[in-house]
């Protein structure tokens, strides 16, 4: 990270650059994962003809002012149970970026026993 300063007088302004500090546009979710992260956030019924279709879900956010009122709208339809959309998509990426972590080089190392904090011997 860089830092850049400007004195004026007894002001001194400084300016952090760096990605932690803007947003960068691959770290907003696309369309897509939001079409995909509504569709498998809905619940499970009895009857599957009531939930959406991935091609229904886009159609909806087409014809709508955006994807909240599409999650409003599954909401109120009782096929989504989250609060808010941010939490559809939270829990859908942190699902899908568990599938992906990488396993292990070595499933087959023990780790020794470690004795937990203030035990004694």
């Amino acid at each position: 990270m860089m830092a850049s300063e400007r004195s004026t007088g007894t002001t001194t302004l400084r300016l952090l650059l760096g990605a932690g500090y803007r947003r960068e546009p691959s770290s907003m979710p696309s369309d897509s994962q939001i079409a995909h992260a509504l569709y498998d956030s809905q619940t499970s019924t009895p009857d599957l003809s009531s939930r959406k279709s991935l091609d229904e879900i886009l159609f909806l956010a087409q014809q709508s002012s955006g994807w909240t009122q599409v999650f409003k709208q599954m909401k109120s339809e009782g096929l989504i149970e989250e609060q808010t959309l941010g939490h559809v998509v939270a829990r859908w990426t942190n699902r899908t970026i568990r599938s992906r972590r990488p396993i292990p080089s070595h499933p087959d190392r023990v780790l020794e026993h470690v004795e937990p904090v203030g035990a004694s011997a």
